[in-house]
């Protein structure tokens, strides 16, 4: 019996010269191909060009009376397709024409995986910005099959799940329309369902992904991203642990502070300020040192955009949490990476010692400067 592979792209665009070489891939023998275009916008009017290939038999077209967002589109796709293997891609990515015979190779060969985690290419980085992205991490999860056998999760850019292991599991709405934190979510209970069985690996299955924007500086992805992933931890628990408290909790921190001494001690409040102030730049020499040493000649353009990066993010995550009246979950973390329970909160790095001495020197000298007389 061959197997059945149902390629599952969501799409809000519809692009031709993405969207045409998916549908044209060369199939191989050993497999039946179907793909299911998702398009999630009423008023698009797809090109004549993707129409003429969208015959209902190889190739399926749906478009959403209403704009469903990544998790409720990739739902459909999953409900309308019958496949053993959903292969997701996204509607931007460029594939090679070996894509799905990797792919069907795979599944033949290893039956018993519960999904493949592709390769996701970028091209060189065209500005500081897109250093910064890889420099600081945020790109890391698109090349993971390269770097690692197995994972416990995939971006949906490029990767095959069994619908045997997926059963009832799907994108949890509970997260942004437009993506953050719903992949993650969806693979890691996909394997929570399956005695927590990694994805395998498989580099050979590539595509290339082209830079957000053009690699122009966008800090509302990273935003997005950082309230999506603050869903993670309430849907996950077994995969948080506590930290010290990073840029923005600190600042929340102290700006309550300084309303409790406002009524109680107000001689104080504008050092608390100040020093809420002063970890923000804080924060940008921690970051500096700790990339000078893991990725010396770094420039200060990628420096300063990592640093914000990671403000950003981590006020994503803090806005998510208080827009849901999730106090108790301020300063908690999330380990995508399978170790339960894992707590780090006394685990040193250069980021966090330059970083927790600094605030020391800080708070040393308001209080030096606050108590003369």
């Amino acid at each position: 019996m061959k197997l059945t592979i149902d390629v599952v792209m969501p799409s809000f665009r519809l692009e031709e010269k993405y969207v045409l070489p998916v549908l044209r891939l060369p199939r191989p023998d050993n497999a039946v191909i179907k793909f299911y275009l998702m398009a999630d916008n009423p008023d698009i009017v797809p090109a004549e060009s993707i129409r003429a290939l969208a015959d209902n038999n190889d190739v399926f077209l749906y478009i959403n009376e209403k704009n469903l967002g990544a998790s409720g589109t990739r739902n459909r796709g999953i409900s309308v397709s019958k496949g053993d293997w959903i292969l997701f891609l996204d509607d931007d990515v460029t594939v090679t024409d070996d894509l799905l015979f990797r792919y069907a190779a795979a599944a033949a060969e290893h039956p018993d995986e519960i999904g493949f985690i592709g390769l996701i290419h970028f091209p060189p980085p065209p500005s500081d910005f897109a250093r910064a992205l890889m420099v600081n991490g945020n790109v890391n999860i698109f090349s993971v099959a390269a770097n690692k056998p197995s994972f416990t999760w995939g971006a949906t850019a490029n990767i095959m799940v069994k619908r045997s292991a997926v059963g009832d599991v799907r994108f949890s709405t509970d997260y942004p329309k437009a993506g953050g934190g719903e992949d993650v979510d969806f693979f890691l209970h996909v394997r929570d369902r399956n005695n927590e069985q990694n994805f395998r690996s498989l580099p050979e299955a590539a595509v290339t992904h082209p830079w957000w924007d053009d690699g122009r500086a966008n800090y509302k992805r990273p935003y997005r991203y950082g309230i999506g992933n603050s869903r993670l931890g309430k849907y996950n628990p077994n995969y948080t642990y506590r930290n010290l408290p990073n840029t923005p909790e600190t600042v929340l921190f102290c700006g309550i502070t300084a309303l409790v001494l406002l009524f109680t001690a107000p001689g104080w409040v504008i050092p608390v300020l100040l020093f809420a102030v002063g970890s923000l730049p804080v924060e940008l020499a921690a970051t500096a040192v700790m990339i000078k040493k893991r990725f010396p000649g770094s420039s200060f353009g990628v420096m300063f955009h990592v640093t914000i990066l990671k403000l950003v993010n981590d006020a994503g995550e803090l806005w998510g949490k208080l827009t849901h009246g999730e106090f108790s979950r301020i300063t908690e973390r999330f380990d995508d990476t399978g170790t339960i329970k894992k707590n780090t909160f006394f685990k040193t790095n250069t980021y966090k010692i330059v970083k927790w001495v600094l605030y020391l020197l800080l708070l040393t000298l308001l209080i030096i400067i606050w108590r003369k007389p």
